[in-house]
């Protein structure tokens, strides 16, 4: 790529990354109604619908990768990071919470206790996607620290050294203690959690793969992805109940697939010529409303699948080679109306944040260093996403 970027370079790659992200969320929870009932379904329908969940597990790895590759190189005061970007993240956290706090307790009548609402809204989180908040929210609270690690003049091996680290203590150690119940007292506090994926994204986004090399990628996705659907099948056959290790974010198959989707996605992505403007801005449109249909699409779900009387569109409603893509595409799309029609409303529009009208910047930080200007320049170029 050319040093100079274009100063309305506009970057398919991450936006079809997210859109594909989210889409894999919705796949997940969908998928979910059915491998969550080992036992009580024909075992071909279960499998089925694993295969569907295994795919889709490298969603929230996708959205780690993309905003370490966008986030991390910006140069912004402490101050102007809390004032600007923490609340993109804090106010959709706060109301959220809220709202799915109404809704479990509007369900369940008589349970929410105090006690409940603040373990609910503190420490569980109020409705099982919204974990995914703590975690970016931690994330978030380090990311000016983790900006000193990729400064022009860091040795990019420290923080392959980091990965390697992360590798080890959060995904090889948990394999063994899962495996072999083997511990060790010692920690590395910073290789855990999704820190890795996060400055993995840095690393890899700038990578462009050859043929030969992309063929290779697409075949160790493969194996990583059939690793998650066979290894998730004989660990649930052989204990007779659900067990979800496999689907695990940071286990050893799961972490392969989702490094190897992430550059499969970008090389596709990049291979594609996308000059319609109308393309662009469906795109652009779709990803901008990822981050509100992540929060929204679980209320969809339930509304969808039953709460309404007559109203029954779930992945039970026939066999889930067609049922699971069916509702996964009709919750994606009325979970984005609903976000496209709330990004229009004052108020509204800041629980759903959209990105459309964030300024663009057209400078680089003085700091950086010619070898990395491209790198830098594109992603400064695109303030303008969703910064997840």
């Amino acid at each position: 790529m050319d040093a100079q970027v274009d100063q309305k370079q506009f970057l398919p790659w991450a936006d079809i990354i997210r859109v594909v992200a989210t889409f894999l969320v919705v796949t997940v929870h969908v998928s979910g109604q059915l491998t969550n009932v080992w036992g009580k379904i024909p075992e071909g329908v279960w499998f089925i619908a694993n295969i569907y969940g295994g795919i889709a597990r490298i969603c929230v790895p996708l959205f780690f990768m993309i905003s370490g590759y966008l986030l991390l190189p910006r140069s912004e005061s402490l101050g102007t990071f809390y004032r600007k970007r923490m609340p993109k993240v804090v106010i959709p956290f706060i109301a959220w919470s809220l709202i799915y706090l109404g809704w479990y307790c509007g369900n369940h009548a008589g349970t929410c206790t105090p006690p409940l609402i603040q373990n609910l809204l503190f420490v569980q989180g109020t409705y099982y996607h919204l974990w995914f908040m703590y975690s970016l929210i931690g994330i978030y609270l380090i990311l000016p620290v983790l900006r000193l690690l990729v400064r022009p003049e860091t040795d990019r091996k420290i923080l392959w050294y980091l990965i390697g680290l992360w590798l080890v203590f959060q995904s090889a150690l948990n394999f063994a203690k899962y495996f072999g119940d083997f511990k060790i007292g010692i920690s590395a506090p910073l290789a855990n959690g999704f820190v890795g994926f996060f400055i993995l994204g840095y690393l890899l986004g700038p990578w462009k793969l050859s043929r030969s090399t992309g063929i290779l990628v697409a075949v160790a996705w493969v194996i990583a992805t059939f690793a998650t659907i066979l290894g998730t099948y004989f660990l649930t056959k052989a204990s007779g109940k659900f067990e979800n290790y496999f689907y695990g974010f940071t286990t050893p198959n799961v972490i392969l697939a989702s490094v190897t989707g992430f550059l499969l996605l970008k090389w596709i992505s990049e291979t594609l010529d996308i000059a319609s403007p109308k393309t662009r801005h469906f795109i652009r449109l779709l990803a901008t409303a990822s981050f509100g249909i992540y929060l929204v699409h679980v209320l969809v779900i339930e509304v969808l699948a039953g709460w309404l009387p007559g109203l029954h569109v779930d992945s039970f409603m026939g066999h889930p080679a067609w049922s699971v893509p069916l509702v996964v595409t009709i919750v994606f799309i009325v979970s984005f109306l609903i976000v496209f029609g709330m990004q229009k409303v004052p108020v509204f529009n800041r629980i759903v944040p959209s990105d459309e009208n964030t300024r663009v910047f057209h400078t680089v930080v003085p700091f950086i260093g010619m070898e990395h200007q491209w790198r830098i320049e594109s992603r400064y170029h695109c303030q303008q996403y969703w910064d997840l």
